[in-house]
């Protein structure tokens, strides 16, 4: 299978998940009661929709310039992120509620990813004074702004 080939084909798969997933939020957030809890989610469902349809569209076209794809290795780096997003889903907001989920995912990938040395106890402060920087943009946005009803658990 030449580069092209296979650089088309992984997009066309990406897109084609993308897609699934949107038009499940989509179906998720219209079909409710109450809708007004899930404005957010309405709007950024149907915007995912037609730009993972776009990219679909594109992708099994052929009008990407596409290269090899993602390379073995380029998946083993992004690996743990996949993994502590899906344990992020499935299993952390469920039990921890979305604050407390968001806050540790978030600063478990930033430490991930941060070329920052980890031995300093500054480069520690940084990423927690980041976190918790922006968990409070998200909470003044979603909880206040928007007034998005967040998953409870354990805590907040």
């Amino acid at each position: 299978m030449s580069e092209n080939v296979a650089g088309r084909l992984q997009q066309t798969i990406a897109a084609a998940i993308i897609l699934a997933l949107g038009l499940w939020v989509a179906f998720v957030s219209f079909s409710v009661s109450d809708p007004q809890p899930y404005l957010f989610p309405q709007l950024i469902s149907v915007a995912m929709v037609g730009l993972a349809a776009l990219a679909l569209v594109r992708a099994a076209r052929g009008a990407n310039r596409t290269g090899a794809g993602m390379s073995l290795h380029q998946l083993r780096m992004i690996a743990p992120a996949i993994a502590l997003m899906l344990a992020y889903v499935l299993i952390a907001i469920p039990t921890l509620g979305f604050y407390t989920a968001a806050t540790l995912a978030f600063f478990t990938l930033y430490t991930l990813f941060d070329p920052s040395s980890h031995q300093k106890p500054s480069t520690w402060l940084v990423r927690i004074a980041v976190t918790v920087g922006f968990m409070a943009l998200i909470y003044v946005v979603f909880a206040m702004g928007l007034r998005v009803q967040t998953p409870r658990g354990l805590f907040i």
